[in-house]
């Protein structure tokens, strides 16, 4: 019997054959053209490699925090998933259909000529295996996209302040925290202050870092802050004109949120100079 010409839609069938999310009698239909029309094996090998190779085109970046535990608690409940599947016999011998040697695609020549690798998801176990791990892929492109577009946004920021003339102080960890450091940018025009800062842990939230000025006389209160991370970025307002001065010391403590400003917590950050 003459093959059929291919519909309209036989690329979005051949995708959804690798993908595994066919009805039988589309199954069926897809494996006949595999074997009337060439074109759709090399397509399928196309789709097939793409499908592969798409995990790997993702930047490395270590989990987030908070997904690492959604991705173990994943991967334990598919363990016991797929331990509950029974398993055949290893002596157990399936029984031969008859029926099928008499079918055309018994023969060597009716076989197509691509045999895909395709996942198989009718069973439980992979099939939640597989919807874990593709959450987890498409969550940490997300991540990291938003990553990358905070950095440019943090590299801009930084190029903003960074103005010949503009004071720059580099931070160094005092007794408290001495694995910290930072470095503070003062933009004089906008009464301003970038404060960049590394291995400064977050604190408690009726806690802040807060920012002084000293010179000739008691410390000027320049702001506070309390970073979510231990390596972040953050604009500061600056309230008085002293704080955008090049010729003073910057520190830093550690203090009670409700307290009045004057320096009466633990030095974390201290200029050099």
């Amino acid at each position: 019997m003459p093959s059929t010409s291919l519909p309209n839609n036989w690329r979005l069938l051949l995708a959804g054959y690798v993908l595994d999310d066919l009805t039988p009698e589309e199954t069926a239909q897809v494996e006949q053209w595999l074997v009337d029309h060439p074109e759709t094996v090399v397509e399928l090998e196309t789709l097939q490699a793409t499908w592969d190779s798409w995990p790997e085109s993702l930047p490395p970046q270590p989990l987030p925090h908070y997904l690492r535990h959604q991705v173990m608690a994943a991967v334990e409940a598919t363990s016991e998933a797929t331990s509950a599947v029974p398993q055949p016999s290893p002596t157990e011998t399936p029984p031969v259909s008859l029926a099928g040697l008499s079918s055309p695609r018994a023969h060597p020549a009716a076989e197509p000529r691509f045999t895909p690798r395709r996942f198989p998801w009718g069973k439980v176990g992979l099939g939640l295996g597989w919807a874990a791990t593709a959450l987890a892929l498409m969550t940490v492109r997300q991540e990291n996209q938003r990553l990358r577009l905070a950095l440019r946004q943090n590299e801009a920021l930084v190029a903003s302040f960074s103005q010949p003339g503009n004071p720059l102080f580099t931070l160094a960890g005092a007794e408290a925290e001495p694995q910290a450091s930072g470095r503070l940018l003062v933009n004089p025009g906008t009464q301003t202050a970038l404060i960049i800062t590394a291995d400064l842990p977050p604190l408690e939230a009726d806690q802040v870092y807060r920012l002084w000025a000293v010179a000739a006389r008691d410390p000027i209160f320049c702001g506070q802050f309390n970073p979510d991370t231990s390596e972040a970025t953050t604009e500061l307002a600056l309230p008085d004109r002293a704080c955008s001065t090049g010729n003073v010391q910057m520190l830093v403590t550690a203090e009670r949120a409700a307290d009045p400003p004057v320096p009466a917590g633990s030095l974390v950050l201290q200029s050099q100079s």
